[in-house]
């Protein structure tokens, strides 16, 4: 390679490394490095070792675990694109190929209540016509 293609090489990956907010995590220990890994280990491990309707319940503490930490990472200031990307990785596979996290949707009380207030006026009306002829 000619001198050109390695500074070219050089400055491709200095503006990488600063899109990716590489400093955030220039200064993130190694322990919470290793437990974030670790982390992420175990939920994976979880999700490999549990049947596919077993995974929301049985994985469901070290998942929360590691968002947990993940979130707290953040406030810190160690939110760089190697830790987002592996719990953005993380998270779509909890939510997206095990669907879990999504509370069931109740239709019937949103149902009950709408049926309720349509058939308010009729009964409103309905009464008032039956007791003005009482009157």
């Amino acid at each position: 390679p000619t001198v050109r293609e390695m500074m070219e090489a050089v400055v491709s990956t200095q503006s990488t490394g600063t899109s990716a907010l590489c400093d955030s995590c220039s200064g993130l220990s190694s322990n919470r490095s290793v437990e974030f890994v670790n982390k992420t280990d175990t939920v994976m491990l979880c999700f490999e070792h549990n049947k596919k309707g077993d995974i929301c319940n049985n994985c469901s503490a070290p998942y929360d675990a590691l968002l947990n930490l993940f979130k707290s990472l953040q406030l810190d200031g160690y939110a760089c694109a190697d830790l987002a990307d592996s719990m953005n990785s993380t998270a779509q596979t909890w939510s997206v190929r095990y669907q879990c996290g999504h509370p069931e949707v109740q239709y019937f009380p949103i149902i009950s209540l709408t049926v309720g207030m349509l058939l308010l006026p009729i009964v409103f009306y309905g009464s008032n016509k039956v007791l003005s002829k009482l009157v």
